[in-house]
């Protein structure tokens, strides 16, 4: 007994092997991630290095010849590339297409940490990043009001972004931009030479002054308490009475005697607007392989609750949506591929003539965009721009193997056979037909999902969402 003669004669059967294909089609459907692109790990790795107020030609000596020397070892490395700056050293590298990017990143962490004693002390340590795709942005909001972007500041970080961050979904929320607080020491030259003191005497009595120290430990009936001591400076009071020397006849030198301390903002290199006022940008990130969509909404959703409570004058503007985005491009891409279905059902209906025949394709055309969904879900794929690109270009070839054994199926009807040994016969005659077009065409498609380069793996999620839309069609078509 072959496939057809069982789908006919074991209809009930078929028909539960049916509803569970569609059930968990449906549950993989709405499991479904919902992005604008597949999720790419581009082949870069970059290291950032700041060291603040050092001109470029420094920061390429002390920093960038260093670390390139380091990473250049990295195995797998096709590109080096970098750039010293003011303040900053960037050492892009560039690896293989098809390199594992948490391992050569790793590789790039463990030559880095020989770089300890090689570069400044003063330097920040040296960052590793990873591009990927997932970490684009999927909302940007422009804060303005209250009195200065330090206030906005931090009221985006003190009340918004831990309201945000606990959202299903979302990664993390930064505030960027605006005026960050800044205590400035206006030290009089002349007060400091009658003292016979230096900057640097200064800067170690901050140093010295502004730390919290571990006390040791003590016990108490069977408890242990961790005792510190606390010297963080709470106010411009304690700053201004640190103590930088003793004289000879023990009068002491404090901060206020030579300096001025200014309770201030940092230096400004750059400003932001939104609606001509001065702004603080507020990003929000997704999770890698969150919907993208879902996220945005419960964002906007959350947002739009805490506006009741917004000080006066506290207003967010939109500036990038990129949910919307995806709603718009995908709703286009999806509307697409059911007027195709729609085109191709009215197409066979000319030819055949007979609406029996037509209903059967055109449930074959969802059934199999449906059987698709799992094989999507079970290659870790989402919705996106080239997954329904694919399931889009697929419906037109979906229809051609049940075309070809409804056809031949008729002609045994004509023949005055009886319909089910119509159906067996004109499914078993075409079978291995059908079995080797659609294998053909699926040789068309396949190649371009094995290829590891960039246009690969973009092409990777089109190709193999087609091969398994045709593997489900031809499955469809013969029982």
């Amino acid at each position: 007994m072959n496939l057809p003669e069982f789908s006919v004669k074991r209809r009930i059967t078929i028909t539960m092997l049916v509803l569970i294909s569609t059930l968990f089609g449906v549950i993989s459907f709405f499991d479904l991630g919902l992005d604008m692109m597949p999720e790419m790990e581009m082949p870069f790795v970059t290291v950032v290095t700041g060291y603040p107020g050092v001109s470029p030609e420094e920061i390429e000596t002390m920093i960038t010849k260093p670390i390139e020397q380091l990473v250049a070892t990295v195995k797998g490395v096709k590109k080096l590339s970098a750039s010293s700056v003011e303040g900053m050293s960037t050492v892009s590298l560039e690896f293989e297409w098809g390199t594992n990017l948490a391992v050569a990143a790793q590789d790039v962490r463990e030559k880095i940490s020989f770089a300890a004693d090689m570069i400044p002390r003063e330097a920040d340590s040296p960052l590793v990043l990873k591009f990927n795709t997932s970490s684009m942005p999927v909302l940007q909001y422009g804060a303005v009001g209250l009195e200065n972007t330090m206030r906005l500041r931090k009221y985006l970080d003190d009340t918004i972004k831990p309201r945000l961050e606990r959202l299903d979904g979302v990664a993390s929320v930064e505030a960027m931009g605006g005026r960050v607080r800044e205590i400035h020491l206006l030290v009089d030259p002349d007060k400091l030479k009658a003292t016979g003191l230096s900057l640097d005497h200064i800067s170690s009595a901050i140093q010295t002054g502004n730390l919290n120290l571990a006390g040791g430990h003590i016990r108490s009936f069977q408890k242990e308490y961790t005792v510190r001591t606390k010297g963080y400076f709470e106010s411009l009071d304690e700053i201004r009475n640190t103590i930088i020397s003793i004289t000879p006849d023990g009068t002491a030198i404090h901060v206020g005697d030579v300096a001025k301390v200014a309770d201030t903002f940092n230096e400004i290199r750059g400003f932001e607007r939104t609606q001509k006022q001065p702004t603080v940008i507020l990003i929000v990130m997704k999770q890698s392989g969150a919907n993208s969509l879902k996220v945005s909404r419960r964002v906007v959703k959350e947002l739009a609750a805490l506006e009741k409570t917004h000080p006066p004058g506290f207003k967010l503007h939109l500036l990038m949506d990129q949910g919307e985005m995806i709603e718009d491009a995908i709703s286009l891409t999806g509307w697409n591929a059911v007027a195709g279905g729609v085109i191709a059902v009215l197409v066979v209906f000319i030819f055949l003539r007979s609406i029996r025949p037509t209903l059967t394709i055109a449930v074959a055309i969802p059934l199999s965009v449906v059987t698709t969904f799992i094989g999507m879900k079970a290659l870790g794929y989402t919705f996106n721009m080239m997954t329904l690109g694919g399931i889009a270009l697929g419906v037109g070839l979906l229809v051609d193997n049940a075309v070809v054994v409804i056809e031949n199926t008729f002609r045994h009807l004509e023949a005055g056979e009886s319909r089910e040994q119509s159906a067996i016969k004109g499914a078993s005659e075409v079978g291995l037909a059908i079995t080797a077009s659609t294998l053909t065409t699926m040789a068309v498609f396949l190649p371009m999902s094995l290829s590891q380069s960039m246009a690969g793996k973009l092409a990777r999620p089109l190709s193999l969402t087609i091969c398994i839309s045709l593997l489900a069609s031809l499955f469809v078509a013969i029982t």
